[in-house]
């Protein structure tokens, strides 16, 4: 394993995700806050860049993967109050849902 996962440094992480009942989650698009997205796995799977920031990952990921190291994986389970609440993610993730997620960091990406 590699190096632990630090506050404001950008990674390029995987994120598998089910709804409450096992349904996964299909991506059709990312998450809108990364300029590098892979869908991949007929949809089951998101690749991204991200910056580990409050600002940036919704609560539940945020605090999920603190502690976690480079090439490590979480999975977690996250209360609509620390993911995408009410308003959800349109066509993808119904309001108020109950996410199952598997963050797999994959890198440090370099600069930071």
């Amino acid at each position: 394993m590699g190096d632990k996962v630090e506050r404001q440094r950008h990674y390029r992480m995987s994120l598998r995700m089910w709804l409450n009942k096992g349904d996964p989650i299909i991506w059709t698009r990312g998450l809108g806050i990364s300029f590098s997205t892979e869908i991949l796995e007929g949809g089951q799977r998101l690749t991204e860049e991200y910056r580990v920031d409050r600002e940036i990952l919704f609560d539940g990921l945020f605090y999920g993967i603190d502690g976690t190291r480079v090439g490590g994986r979480r999975l977690l389970k996250i209360s609509p109050h620390m993911a995408f609440r009410e308003r959800g993610v349109p066509g993808i993730i119904p309001p108020n849902a109950v996410l199952t997620v598997e963050v797999t960091v994959l890198e440090k990406l370099p600069g930071d």
